[in-house]
């Protein structure tokens, strides 16, 4: 739909010399953080890979393609290369069909007749189903590590309940046939429920006419979702599995998770992995690095081939609303009177399987079953936190006897969760305030003032949403020690900001020049400055924008894992993430399963909080803020 000339939005001209403090600070600051914690990293990458450097000296010899050509005879590497191959294949579209089929039911899946409808009151299957994707994938992995556990698993238990005494003791991630199918499903419950929430937007973007047009030509719902759903919302499909495509080639924190060894015979290792073993227990960054720039020419060759195979099979034409149906109109002839007719038996047409009561309660009960393999876990691990250990193994279904807190007590003080909380909400709360500072301050600069080189700015900081983080994990390890921030607060809270402010400027770029301008400029004739402009009348005026964004970047910056583990290796510092791993590595040899389970607990909680006051908020700003 065309948009009215009178919004079209007029971009200002840059600040005279006396406001180039203004400039330095609103595009300056931030681009200088993003130049020198990510960009100069990766770049510093490339050369890296072509040296011997061991990250542990200055001294470095230039070996050309040396590293790229070993790479090809390390088996390990070429294993990785092969499992990260399978997960694009098998990972993708695994969670688009499972996330498209529950959107389909949600938005289109009600009455056939009127008013295209969605389920009854199927708000709740939607909240329910996003409820993994804010839960951390750290703590994720460690949940299912022991849902699969071969003695104590709820997993081993339900089947053993239903009769399947083969799966008693079954070490479903110790088994090289099982552990790559396991670790998959993992990642798919939790990325299912984000992709859900994503289609059902897009879905509703769809005009109910389109609908209404193919049930009149006699379009079952199998043949209208084939042929209108999934066509009308190719664009965001397409984005989806490129997303899902990188998160397979980077499934380092959910293989951590579960098998931090690669799995049996290297079955589940992936390239992260061990890129982070060669570099830091090993001494080769410069070889380690070099898998590092493979793996982003993986990347970026998946993105391309994606992108040609949408194009190759091109646009297909949208549905056209007729009102009357396909059948074509005979021209009018003349006939004869029409002879009577012999009598006939009345026959009663027959009821057709898929009513609308049978299509709902299908899907009712798929939605349910889906719900229950949301909850059954998280549940699980809920009532496991207020039992002892020999409980667990003993009656590992039973409720609780009594809501016995020392768990907890034991989880926050003996196991130090009370001091990785406390040191979370310093690096999160303190990256959060700093990255929505200057995400929306150079956010604005770009969307409201015209100069040459704005563009190729812009273009920058979206670039770094495709980069692969692993491949400046080396450099950056280096560059924080040089500016003796490595182990550190301060060090760790400028990182989080630096990878944080593409996505920020990403969103509030497009937010900041669909405002109205006349206001701004009704100010400036007032002889209000830049600062105020921006502080007292634009940035008040983006705050559900700037709103939908913290909350997307509390999530993320809450549930980081790569960035600590490679960046804060003193104890005394580690935020959740690092200290939930730590802990359940030490679990199995304490056998503290209490204890782990009420440490889960914490550290679910603040963001599945968040997210139940939030929901609406951040559900209706998913497609418009990612798509655009």
């Amino acid at each position: 739909m065309a948009r009215a000339p009178a919004t079209r939005t007029r971009r200002w001209k840059l600040p005279s010399l006396e406001n180039t403090g203004f400039m330095l600070v609103f595009l300056g600051l931030p681009l200088a953080i993003y130049v020198i914690f990510v960009i100069s990293p990766f770049v510093q990458a490339f050369y890296y890979s072509m040296t011997d450097w061991s990250g542990f000296s200055k001294k470095m010899n230039f070996v050309g393609l040396t590293n790229y050509l070993t790479l090809l005879s390390d088996p390990v590497f070429t294993k990785a290369v092969y499992n990260s191959i399978f997960l694009v294949l098998v990972l993708p579209p695994l969670v688009i069909v499972l996330s498209l089929t529950l959107a389909t039911l949600v938005t289109v899946g009600g009455v056939t007749k009127g008013e295209v409808q969605g389920l009854k009151h199927s708000g709740i299957y939607r909240v329910i189903s996003f409820f993994p994707y804010t839960v951390p994938a750290i703590v994720i992995g460690i949940l299912w590590a022991q849902m699969y556990d071969p003695s104590s698993g709820l997993l081993n238990g339900i089947l053993t309940a239903m009769g399947f005494e083969f799966f008693k003791s079954f070490a479903w991630l110790g088994d090289e046939r099982t552990a790559m199918g396991a670790s998959i499903f993992v990642i798919a419950w939790s990325m299912v429920g984000f992709y859900m929430v994503l289609f059902i937007a897009a879905i509703k973007g769809i005009p109910a006419d389109v609908y209404e047009a193919a049930r009149v030509d006699g379009a079952g719902r199998f043949r209208t979702a084939i042929s209108i759903t999934v066509p009308m919302i190719r664009d965001t499909i397409r984005t989806a599995y490129i997303y899902l495509g990188i998160l397979a080639l980077d499934a380092f924190v959910y293989m951590q998770a579960l098998n931090p060894s690669g799995g049996p015979a290297n079955s589940t290792v992936v390239i992260s992995q061990h890129l982070l073993n060669t570099a830091f227990k090993k001494g080769k960054f410069g070889y380690a690095t070099s898998m590092g720039a493979a793996l982003a020419i993986i990347t970026l060759v998946f993105a391309a081939i994606v992108f040609f195979v949408f194009w190759w099979t091109g646009r297909p034409a949208k549905w056209k609303a007729t009102g009357t149906g396909s059948a074509p109109v005979a021209r009018a002839t003349p006939v004869a009177a029409p002879a009577k007719p012999a009598a006939r038996v009345p026959s009663t047409p027959r009821k057709p399987f898929w009513t609308d009561k049978t299509v709902a309660t299908v899907s009712h009960v798929a939605l349910i079953a889906w719900v229950i393999v949301i909850c059954a876990p998280l549940l699980w691990v809920l009532m496991s936190s207020f039992k002892t250990t020999q409980q667990i193994f003993g009656s590992p279904f039973s409720l609780p006897t009594s809501f016995n807190f020392e768990n907890y007590i034991s989880a926050w003080t003996t196991a130090s969760i009370g001091n990785y909380f406390v040191n979370t909400v310093i690096v999160v709360g303190g990256a959060l305030v700093i990255v929505m500072l200057l995400g929306a301050m150079c956010a604005y600069y770009l969307a409201r003032y015209e100069f040459k080189g704005s563009k190729i700015i812009y273009y920058l900081m979206l670039a770094g949403l495709t980069f692969p983080i692993f491949l400046a994990v080396v450099p950056l390890f280096q560059t924080l020690r040089g500016f003796g921030l490595l182990n550190t607060f301060p060090g760790l809270i400028i990182t989080y900001v630096a990878f944080a402010l593409p996505f920020t400027v990403f969103f509030l770029y497009a937010f900041f020049r669909t405002l109205p301008q006349e206001i701004a400029e009704a100010a400036q004739l007032d002889g209000a400055g830049p600062w105020r402009i921006f502080f007292t009348i634009m940035l008040p005026m983006a705050t559900p924008g700037i709103a939908s964004v913290a909350i997307f970047n509390f999530l993320g910056l809450w549930n980081q894992f790569l960035l600590p583990i490679a960046l804060n290796t003193n104890t005394a510092n580690y935020v959740l993430s690092q200290g939930m791993a730590s802990f359940a590595s030490q679990a199995g040899y304490a056998v503290n399963f209490g204890a782990l389970f009420a440490a889960v607990v914490i550290t679910v909680l603040p963001v599945l909080v968040t997210y139940i006051i939030f929901q609406r908020q951040l559900q209706g700003s998913v497609s418009p803020g990612l798509l655009k």
